[in-house]
């Protein structure tokens, strides 16, 4: 696809929504979350033709939609999403992007910020000798076999759980409680498992982080309560997913995508957005491969929580009781459901 951009209509729904009405292929409008702020911010961004190409795919319903972190990416915006009839609709990997199951989660602790700055220091030092970062890093927990990797797929984060890495009650507070049902080890490249084996515990690169917050403000004291946060307390939030398990994964999907396009009469207006109906083999067996590897990036962020803790514990000469470094949330962004 050249990298023109978007020239079709757009029109201001109120101050915080744009709209692309429906045009030419499109099967949906698009709607765009941005003020005006941000709206000048992606005019010169390939982003909004994304959504407009988006609204264009079988089966779409009610309209394309862009978040307000929207910037362009592979076929799908980053911040699209888009809903599908499950008869008609499709399923693409450019819709979940390559990093499947990237999420973040967010540990809350007893700690205030008073407490943790005097040692501010040695503690971001401690997590970065305990938690690899970057291209290709390799973590500390035991490479996988082709035994541990069937169950990791299957069971997600209570896989580690069942090693030691956290407890049951993390589960409790996990999008889809740290399991995407329906995954199918077979389906996953042994390429990709490849990659993955010894990555487990590991943040990667890019835009992937652990980062070491307080509380600043508080909106809602009742809400705050029952989610067990306070002002001026330590919380640490972790984002990452797959990893390369999870990049290999959707490559090998994408040429398997473009057949199945052609093989199904649809229509791409971008090669990037290849699909497939998800009631057809090629759908099923991708959002089966996908689950997977969804499962691998939860079991990673569990292994990352349980590190984290240990790091706290080790520092500040408290149990992890004591610390009360519990799950709030942990939610995925790149994901197919």
């Amino acid at each position: 696809m050249s990298e023109q951009k978007f020239t079709g209509p757009v029109e201001r729904i109120d101050e915080n929504r744009i709209r692309i009405p429906k045009s030419g292929n499109m099967r949906v409008d698009g709607i765009v979350y941005v003020d005006e702020t941000l709206h000048e911010g992606i005019k010169d961004d390939m982003c909004l033709q994304q959504v407009a190409n988006v609204a264009t795919l079988p089966g779409i319903l009610k309209a394309s939609i862009g978040m307000p972190d929207i910037h362009w990416g592979y076929g799908f915006p980053i911040g699209g999403v888009a809903a599908f009839d499950l008869n008609e609709g499709v399923v693409s990997p450019g819709g979940v992007g390559y990093d499947i199951n990237c999420g973040v989660r967010l540990l809350r602790s007893n700690l205030t910020k008073d407490e943790v700055r005097p040692e501010l220091k040695t503690l971001v030092g401690a997590l970065f000798h305990k938690i690899p970062s970057g291209v290709g890093s390799s973590g500390t927990f035991p490479r996988l076999s082709e035994g541990d990797y069937k169950k990791v797929f299957v069971k997600g984060a209570a896989w580690p759980i069942e090693h030691g890495y956290g407890d049951s009650d993390d589960l409790k507070h996990l999008e889809a409680e740290g399991c995407i049902p329906h995954a199918d080890p077979d389906l996953v490249t042994p390429r990709a498992k490849k990659r993955g084996a010894d990555q487990l515990g590991t943040l990667g690169s890019g835009n992937h982080f652990l980062e070491i917050d307080y509380v600043a403000r508080i909106f809602d004291e009742d809400i705050a309560s029952q989610l067990g946060l306070f002002q001026d307390q330590v919380c640490v939030t972790i984002h990452c997913g797959s990893r390369g398990l999870g990049h290999q994964t959707c490559e090998d999907n994408l040429g398997i995508m473009l057949a199945a396009a052609r093989k199904y009469g649809i229509n791409l207006p971008d090669s990037q957005l290849c699909c497939a109906p998800i009631k057809s083999n090629e759908g099923k067996n991708y959002l089966s491969a996908m689950a997977s590897a969804a499962n691998f990036a939860f079991a990673n962020r569990q292994v990352i929580a349980h590190l984290v803790r240990r790091v706290f514990s080790h520092i500040f000469k408290k149990s992890e009781g004591e610390l009360g470094m519990n799950v709030v949330s942990d939610v995925c962004h790149n994901i197919a459901k």
